[in-house]
């Protein structure tokens, strides 16, 4: 057996993160005919037909990736099936859906009607949030499922090597790995010991080791929690959207780096604004620049993307040639507030290549 997502799993997500007016999606069926196909356990060829099914997923601000579905004809539900392939292989070129490559199939008894006996369990990782909380209330009915209860309990060992025995070991990087969230902790086994899931460590040097490095990294996300409590939501969120953040969830903190720079920006307090005064925490001005700049941002993609596709020319080449050496397509993320002026020049220049003469 072999883990999957239903195609409305996807449109779910992609709701959450962009709501369902940041986003949209076009098919493109077509009939394929003259295939020759040989059935499984036939002794004869036969000519068959095949549903080829083209999905074009658009994320207003980000981009369009199109996935491609396929489904022999015969088949009653041919439609249905090559379109939910298409659509998902789209998602799956913005990152959704991308962690069920790395399951591993596992082999189940069947009873006499083929159906499993029993479904495998997925890995805590990989199953959604309010399963995986609900599982540990269930099993941990004395600890609090929220970050701090989960740091304490990973604190009671000092480096993983006073006499820990390995599921106790084990038990106190899983929980870890929920305090830091999904992609630090993936970050963190990766490095040490190639896998995602630390289950499958079977190494106590290896286990320890991303012990030490997961209790440094709930230490930075203590950090954080503090300093958003200290600046305030509103701030954090800006900040986030000026990382270009999939959302102010910690699951959604790539790596150290970008840790770093969150925890750092909200407890310095100030920010820089482009005439060298200094602007608080708590004033709109650094709110303001910050959300100005990626609605630019959002505005410039969109927009070079039309012409992208109206030119035949690649994204990066549109945007370079729109900037005119003033920034690039591969800067454009780290481009601060002292910028929007350099993006707002190069919008206008988008809109005049792409409005005819």
């Amino acid at each position: 057996m072999l883990a999957y997502a239903d195609p409305r799993a996807y449109t779910d997500r992609l709701n959450d993160l962009f709501a369902p007016s940041g986003w949209t999606r076009d098919y493109n069926v077509q009939m394929v005919q003259n295939f020759e196909r040989k059935e499984r356990g036939a002794t004869e060829r036969t000519i068959t037909a095949k549903i080829v099914v083209t999905s074009k997923v658009t994320i207003y601000g980000l981009g369009t990736h199109t996935g491609l579905g396929e489904e022999w004809a015969e088949n009653d539900n041919a439609g249905r099936a090559a379109e939910a392939q298409a659509f998902k292989r789209a998602c799956s070129c913005f990152g959704l859906g991308r962690y069920l490559y790395d399951l591993e199939g596992q082999w189940v008894d069947l009873d006499e009607k083929k159906r499993p006996l029993e479904t495998p369990r997925l890995p805590d990782w990989a199953r959604p949030k309010l399963q995986r909380h609900g599982s540990e209330n269930a099993t941990n009915g004395n600890h609090q499922a929220n970050g701090q209860s989960k740091t304490q309990a990973g604190g009671g060992a000092k480096n993983g090597r006073g006499g820990l025995y390995r599921e106790e070991l084990l038990g106190h990087v899983k929980a870890l790995c929920e305090t830091v969230g999904f992609s630090l902790s993936k970050g963190v086994l990766l490095a040490v010991a190639k896998v995602e899931d630390p289950d499958k460590i079977r190494e106590i040097a290896k286990l320890t080791a991303a012990f030490e490095k997961l209790q440094d990294l709930a230490r930075g996300v203590e950090r954080l929690r503090a300093a958003v409590a200290k600046a305030g939501d509103q701030r954090y969120a800006a900040l986030c959207r000026e990382l270009n953040l999939a959302s102010e969830s910690i699951d959604d903190v790539p790596d150290r780096t970008v840790l770093r720079r969150l925890v750092e920006t909200l407890e310095g307090g100030s920010t820089q604004t482009p005439n060298g005064t200094s602007n608080g925490a708590a004033g709109q001005g650094p709110q303001r620049d910050t959300a100005g700049l990626s609605e630019l941002r959002g505005r410039l993609l969109r927009e070079a993307n039309r012409v992208s596709g109206a030119t035949g020319r690649s994204l990066a080449v549109v945007i370079n040639q729109a900037a005119n050496g003033t920034f690039t397509f591969a800067n454009l993320r780290t481009l601060g507030a002292a910028d929007i002026a350099k993006v707002q020049t190069a919008l206008t220049e988008l809109e005049r290549i792409a409005t005819p003469a």
